[in-house]
């Protein structure tokens, strides 16, 4: 009697377990989950992309500055005016 009962409580925990599991994934798989997901991918993607514009702007800045690329092309510019 004690084993009938032992395997019922085994069995009723793994079913719930179970069931709990096929939720959660049922869950994920749903269309609003996935356009949830692809959504956030997309805004990762695109706050990436703005950082590595604003990198690239700010190190052309420091190439023009250390190369004299800006004063070079500010003097031509005094110079015309003359």
């Amino acid at each position: 009697m004690i084993k009938r009962i032992l395997w019922f409580v085994i069995g009723t925990a793994v079913g719930v377990y179970a069931v709990t599991r096929l939720k959660k994934r049922a869950q994920v798989l749903a269309p609003e989950s996935l356009q949830a997901s692809a959504d956030k991918m997309a805004s990762a993607i695109r706050h990436f992309g703005d950082e590595v514009r604003a990198g690239m702007a700010e190190r052309e800045t420091e190439l023009r500055d250390a190369l004299g690329i800006d004063t070079a092309e500010n003097q031509t510019q005094r110079e015309g005016d003359r």
